[in-house]
């Protein structure tokens, strides 16, 4: 991998962590390693529950 696109990876890897973004291939990941018996969530599903999880709980989280 150059390191070109080794920047771009942790860059995109980063912002995600800063901006709360849902990450799915890393579920898929956690999911292959730790649940292998089990379907994983589509795409779809998979941020459709983050949303719920982050907005439905009465509790935004963020600065303010």
């Amino acid at each position: 991998m150059t390191a070109i696109m080794k920047f771009a990876k942790q860059a995109r890897t980063t912002i995600k962590v800063i901006f709360n973004i849902p990450d799915y291939d890393k579920y898929l990941k956690h999911q292959q390693d730790h649940h292998p018996d089990q379907t994983p969530r589509t795409e779809k599903e998979y941020y459709m529950d983050c949303l719920k999880d982050r907005y439905e709980s009465g509790k935004i989280r963020g600065c303010c």
